[in-house]
């Protein structure tokens, strides 16, 4: 009897313990089902933000893309209609993209093409095109290349045909009405050695003349002649411009030339010219004429500004790959103010100057590539100088 009371207290026992133990595990299972619901919703929220702001990055994307693709055809419309050609070349040299002007330009398809090939094909260079080139339609076209690493470079390709016809225009009108000022210049200037020729050459029809007075006024008259000439030469020189260099002689060929020309000059003066020539094989491209007389010109303007007995150094040499020619004087040189204004047309501080002896020279020079400069130790000496790219290169 103990045994089955004390047995059935032990089963109330077992039962309330089970029962705690299920109430534990109930209100444990809300527990969690109740965070799990909230998790659940802060999950849903969550979601919702990151929904929303996918949603508003995706549509700055679209966004941008669409501004991008805005800009992209903007800059490609722009690029179309520049005026100039636009060529963008590879790493290989390929030409990857171009616009319409280039292909008119060029009057070719590049794309694809390499574009040393199509420099051999379009371009047809010609000796007067500067810093502009050729092509075979004879338009001429600047060149400009810029780097793009090594994704290749871009060219910009400009037409320059028009404005160098207008700039072309443009000096012809200034040398025309230089021209007019220079005729009337030379008017006055030619007027005197002309009244001197004729006056010589009546003495010569005098039948009386002994064949000493005969000589004399035969020389004279020669001289008044070649003043006149030197002075047409100097004018149709200024007015031509560009001078072709079809000559080729050496440096001393060059220093016999001026020797010749310079016999007269210096026996009517009584100058003393000492000469300082070196490298006299080496062979120089000119137009000797116009450098012939482009020296002769500085010559005269040293004799006419020295006293008898003076000394003329005339140097011919080859300096840094280029003809070193100078002319120094012991006359009185010049100021800053006069150098700064001998390269001016029609400048002039002799009573019977033209002007445009030193524009001759200015004119020449360029025309052969170089430079002019005159140095002065006022008042004493002058020297002038040349220095010409034209020595011949093996």
């Amino acid at each position: 009897m103990d045994a089955s009371k004390h047995s059935l207290q032990s089963l109330d026992v077992s039962e309330n313990l089970n029962q705690q133990h299920l109430r534990s595990a109930f209100e444990t299972f809300n527990e969690l089902s109740t965070r799990l619901a909230e998790s659940y919703q802060f999950l849903e929220a969550k979601v919702d933000d990151l929904t929303q702001e996918l949603s508003y990055v995706n549509e700055q994307k679209d966004q941008e893309l669409q501004q991008k693709k805005q800009l992209a055809n903007r800059l490609e419309n722009l690029v179309n209609f520049l005026p100039g050609g636009v060529i963008v070349l590879d790493h290989r040299g390929l030409i990857v993209d171009t616009n319409p002007t280039a292909e008119e330009m060029l009057e070719a398809n590049l794309k694809g093409k390499l574009w040393r090939s199509v420099i051999g094909r379009c371009f047809s260079p010609k000796d007067d095109d500067g810093h502009e080139v050729s092509n075979h339609q004879g338009k001429r076209i600047s060149i400009a290349t810029r780097s793009l690493g090594k994704d290749g470079q871009i060219i910009l390709l400009t037409d320059q045909t028009e404005t160098r016809r207008l700039q072309a225009e443009l000096s012809r009108h200034d040398r025309l009405t230089a021209l007019g000022k220079m005729v009337s210049t030379l008017a006055h200037q030619v007027r005197t050695p002309l009244s001197s020729a004729m006056l010589y050459g009546n003495h010569l029809l005098n039948e009386s003349l002994t064949e000493t007075q005969q000589h004399e006024f035969t020389q004279k008259l020669v001289n008044r002649l070649q003043e006149m000439e030197r002075q047409v030469s100097d004018m149709l020189l200024f007015v031509k411009g560009r001078i072709p260099l079809n000559d080729v002689t050496t440096i001393a060929g060059l220093q016999q030339l001026l020797v010749e020309s310079m016999e007269m000059p210096l026996q009517q003066c009584w100058v003393n010219c000492c000469w300082h020539v070196s490298d006299g094989e080496r062979e120089i491209q000119c137009n000797c004429d116009a450098l012939v007389g482009a020296i002769l010109n500085l010559v005269n303007n040293s004799l006419q500004s020295m006293r008898e007995g003076g000394e003329l150094s005339i140097t011919l040499k080859q300096q840094n790959h280029m003809l070193y020619i100078s002319v120094q004087d012991e006359g009185v040189g010049m100021t800053d103010k006069q150098k700064q204004d001998a390269h001016e047309l029609f400048y002039t501080t002799k009573s019977q100057g033209t002007g445009i002896g030193l524009s001759v020279v200015n004119t020449v020079a360029k025309s052969h590539g170089g430079t002019f400069l005159l140095e002065s130790n006022h008042p004493r000496g002058l020297r002038a100088i040349l220095e010409l790219p034209i020595i011949r290169q093996y």
